[in-house]
């Protein structure tokens, strides 16, 4: 079985620049496990352990949604945590730009794949890219202080050209993604 997802690749300069807020945020010594720097990207679906076999039926139905929908722009903006700022389980930054336009390319993805046996999410699409999990209660208060700080955070905006399946291989020090197939 291959565990992948479908998600869109983030330019490594806006990487850099989460690396950098991610380097403020740590400095709270909140028990998180903060994802690299090069692991940042945005998920549109989670597929879960998928066969061998049905790997490629997964490839040639991103290629229509690729091929309909032009590049738009995206700028991370803004931070926060999920579920809630008091009850933070998973620590990300937002997108703003053209939201219609990965609003749509995510619900084409949903559609394609949904024929193929992968179950639509029934949690409505937020866009965001993770920064970190949160492991535990410790200096939770100084990590939510530095949030709000950063409520207003922004990087450079970068286009989105390209669907990516990737390959997710659950390791001791983190995931370890391996690009399959690029749209």
């Amino acid at each position: 079985m291959i565990r992948s997802f479908v998600a869109l690749d983030i330019p490594p300069r806006v990487q850099e620049i989460l690396a950098g807020l991610t380097a403020e945020l740590r400095q709270t010594r909140a028990p998180v496990s903060w994802v690299p720097a090069d692991r940042i990207h945005l998920t549109l679906k989670f597929l879960g352990n998928v066969p061998p076999e049905r790997v490629e039926a997964v490839c040639d139905a991103l290629v229509p949604v690729a091929a309909s929908n032009s590049s738009f722009r995206l700028q991370p903006y803004g931070c926060g945590a999920f579920p809630t700022i008091k009850q933070m389980r998973v620590v990300w930054v937002g997108l703003r730009g053209d939201e219609q336009a990965l609003a749509s390319i995510q619900k084409s993805v949903e559609a394609v794949l949904a024929p193929l046996g992968f179950e639509p999410e029934t949690r409505p699409f937020r866009a965001h890219l993770t920064l970190g999990r949160v492991k535990g209660r410790q200096h939770l208060r100084a990590l939510q202080d530095a949030l709000l700080h950063h409520r207003e955070f922004e990087a450079e905006a970068f286009d989105v050209k390209e669907l990516v399946l990737y390959k997710s291989d659950l390791m001791p020090q983190g995931a370890r993604y391996t690009p399959l197939f690029r749209a």
